[in-house]
């Protein structure tokens, strides 16, 4: 393994394959340590309308979401057979020596195969978590180790501790899987599904065969909540968009084109083309227990456990919280028509519009909003962000989540309930183009490689 370490070290000539040889080799240890993170039962997804299963009182879910990626979630929540498992993952090697060139042979790679290097990235980070003193020295000097090691300070790899109550013990959405394939529903057609959005995009979906339509549903308050959801099956994992507000046509799009060309799957809240179901607001619906929701004016019953269940189901610690809006011209309070723009600020709410302005990229409707527990000023992670969007263009509004400011929306929900990064993108109504290249900016930014 030394030898090998010093070749690698020394750049000698090496074939295309080389790289998957490397890491076969000196690997053992951080594949083992991957084997921890999760044993993945099978899931299925039962299809409408047969199958109801109660969750909880006035709660009944109806096929309910799939998991689409891993999910790492605490002690408790997981199905007994996947805690079961655990005496299936293999011991971990005790030579040092071979862990510590196994992780510099990934430090190295980050640097050198751009075709890998969202994978590699992580997994550089998953050895920083792992990688006891005084090897951590070591990952230090390696590219992008300083960063990885200062986002897993104490051992853990971008935690995402469910809350109590996040989907209960038992329930489809407690069992990790894997990745997603076929979903157990049929693929339905575009032309005359149940959905204008869809209908709308008909052309999209003819000339993407591997996109896939299915409804889902569930009862929770006399509300029946209808889902669209569209997976690419062409490529088995993706980052997941949240469409919450079924009156915004370019956020639904935008959607859309981003599952096409990255991967992944959106999640669409159907109410009849309308921004509220039932008097209710789906972005104010999110709320496990009545004492969260204690401060929220705009949810009308509370708490909404299945709802929150259904929606947050999707998502996993694989990629960050991903949703798209739509808003009105200008802000109300300065002449306009809309309730947010980069150019104010309030006491959640910090407007950034970018020095560096892009045509109608940089409107003031047009934003990435970003959100997080700390005040911007002491938010690396979320600084490093504003200056990559300021850098393309692109406005950025950062919203400071407190429990005792929280509305019951999908941005305080995640970042209160430690559910992951969040990032919304906002885009005037009818600016398609702009949500897009926006889009592009984002994935550009996470390190999400176009399948086209």
């Amino acid at each position: 393994m030394t030898r090998l370490y010093k070749e690698v070290r020394a750049r000698r000539p090496v074939s295309r394959l080389a790289p998957v040889a490397v890491l076969a080799l000196g690997l053992p240890a951080l594949l083992a340590d991957a084997a921890h993170a999760q044993a993945a039962p099978e899931v299925t997804v039962a299809p409408l309308p047969e199958a109801q299963v109660e969750a909880q009182p006035g709660f009944s879910l109806l096929a309910p979401p799939q998991s689409l990626r891993p999910q790492d979630r605490p002690e408790g929540l997981a199905r007994p057979e996947a805690l079961a498992r655990a005496d299936e993952i293999p011991a971990r090697p005790q030579d040092p020596e071979t862990r510590m060139i196994a992780r510099a042979v990934i430090g190295m790679l980050s640097s050198t195969d751009s075709d890998r290097a969202s994978e590699i990235d992580m997994a550089l980070a998953s050895a920083a978590a792992l990688t006891p003193e005084p090897e951590r020295a070591l990952i230090s000097f390696l590219p992008g180790g300083e960063e990885a090691l200062a986002s897993a300070p104490d051992g853990s790899l971008r935690p995402r501790a469910r809350p109590e109550g996040l989907a209960p013990a038992g329930s489809p959405a407690a069992s990790p899987v894997a990745w997603y394939d076929t979903p157990d529903q049929p693929c339905a057609a575009a032309e005359g599904f149940p959905d204008p959005d869809i209908r709308r995009n008909a052309a999209s979906f003819a000339a993407d065969g591997d996109l896939c339509i299915t409804r889902q549903g569930f009862s929770e308050h006399g509300r029946d909540w209808q889902l669209t959801v569209v997976r690419n099956l062409s490529t088995r994992r993706g980052p997941v968009w949240a469409v919450l507000h079924d009156n915004e046509n370019a956020a639904f799009d935008a959607a859309l084109y981003a599952v096409s060309k990255y991967g992944g799957a959106l999640v669409a809240v159907e109410a009849g083309e309308n921004r509220s179901f039932m008097g209710q607001d789906p972005n104010r619906n999110f709320a496990l227990t009545a004492a969260t929701a204690a401060t929220c004016r705009d949810i009308s019953q509370k708490p909404t456990p299945g709802f929150t269940n259904a929606i947050s189901g999707f998502f996993s610690q694989r990629y960050p919280v991903l949703t798209l809006h739509n808003n009105d011209d200008g802000y109300s309070g300065a002449g306009g028509a809309g309730t947010i723009s980069a150019r104010r600020s309030s006491a959640s709410m910090t407007g950034l519009m970018t020095p560096n302005p892009v045509s109608g990229l940089s409107d003031e409707d047009n934003a990435i909003l970003l959100a997080g527990a700390q005040p911007l000023d002491q938010n690396r992670s979320a600084r490093k962000a504003v200056q990559a969007f300021h850098g393309a263009g692109v406005n950025v509004i950062y919203e400071h989540v407190r429990p005792e400011r929280n509305d019951c929306s999908f941005s305080f929900f995640t970042t209160m309930s430690g559910l992951g990064e969040y990032y919304n993108i906002e885009a005037q109504h009818g600016a398609l183009e702009a949500q897009k290249a926006m889009v592009d900016v984002l994935m550009s930014y996470l390190r999400i490689a176009s399948l086209w």
